[in-house]
């Protein structure tokens, strides 16, 4: 996982770091910043590595450590090259 820093009032970037194809983009503002799971933001560098992702792995204020890609995380993918992940999209949908 890259370095965590402060890109504006209401976000913060995980720098693309081993591994990760783009960086993390977690949009939250200085006062809830402190409450987020610490392994809920290494999945967010986790789907950073997924392969065909595009622009970013990006996550809401409310993330929380799911199974493998963080809830209320979100990402896209190319549809060439991309994947689907079961963990993004949710394991209680049928």
């Amino acid at each position: 996982m890259g370095k965590i820093v402060r890109i504006d009032e209401n976000r913060i970037e995980v720098s693309a770091g081993p591994g990760m194809l783009v960086p993390g983009i977690i949009y939250v503002d200085a006062e809830l910043e402190g409450l987020l799971e610490a392994g809920a933001i290494e999945q967010v560098a986790n789907v950073a590595s997924l392969p065909g992702i595009v622009r970013a792995a990006m996550a809401m204020p409310d993330i929380h450590t799911g199974y493998g890609f963080p809830i209320g995380g979100v990402a896209a993918f190319d549809i060439n090259d991309g994947i689907i992940s079961p963990g993004g999209v949710g394991y209680d949908i049928n």
